[in-house]
């Protein structure tokens, strides 16, 4: 299956909590985004794209940044988007602010989807299974892309509800490992911006 994945950070929000871009901010030594990208990449075996990234950020990282049409509309929008730019079989998403989420945390989602008849497969927190991350997920593009962009062109703009009708595998995490970077005090002792 692993062949078959094709791999996007979602790099386009305005990071305003934060303070400063997301993506260029540092875990050690090396930007978050990249950071994701390495996880992604190391689970997958893929080439990883950002979604939504400035050029500058993009330059930064040294990845690419494509753009769909519903770039800046959100994270169904930014869904829909990866998987119409995609032409592989499995898309895996993650936001550019969850480098906990190891490549290891990856390979259980891929895992997930590829041992079953799942149409995604999606990380919850172990503490709380009703606490969905669906930009932390895997999507199996035959099925999901033309419901999700039904769903999307209809007026939803809620991941949780667009996907009903969807078979939704789950896969538990530790809460650390599902966080995502919202303030500069997130990145711990490491983190730099």
């Amino acid at each position: 299956m692993r062949e078959s994945v094709d791999c996007f950070v979602l790099a386009g929000g305005k990071s305003t909590r934060f303070g400063a871009n997301k993506s260029l901010a540092s875990i050690g030594s090396v930007h978050m985004a990249a950071v994701v990208a390495s996880n992604l990449r190391n689970a997958s075996g893929s080439i990883v794209r950002l979604i939504g990234a400035d050029v500058q950020t993009s330059s930064a990282l040294e990845l690419l940044s494509v753009f769909g049409s519903r770039e800046g509309n959100g994270p169904l929008g930014a869904i829909v988007d990866a998987l119409e730019l995609s032409d592989r079989e499995f898309v895996a998403i993650a936001p550019n602010d969850t480098p906990f989420f190891s490549a290891e945390c990856f390979t259980r989602l891929i895992d997930c989807l590829d041992a079953s008849n799942n149409d995604v497969a999606v990380a919850v927190d172990v503490e709380d299974e009703t606490h969905v991350h669906w930009l932390l997920s895997v999507w199996r593009k035959a099925t999901c892309l033309p419901l999700l962009r039904e769903q999307y062109h209809s007026g939803t703009r809620s991941v949780h509800e667009a996907v009903i009708g969807l078979q939704i595998g789950t896969v538990a995490y530790e809460s650390a490992l599902v966080r995502n970077v919202n303030s500069p005090e997130d990145l711990g002792d490491e983190g730099t911006i």
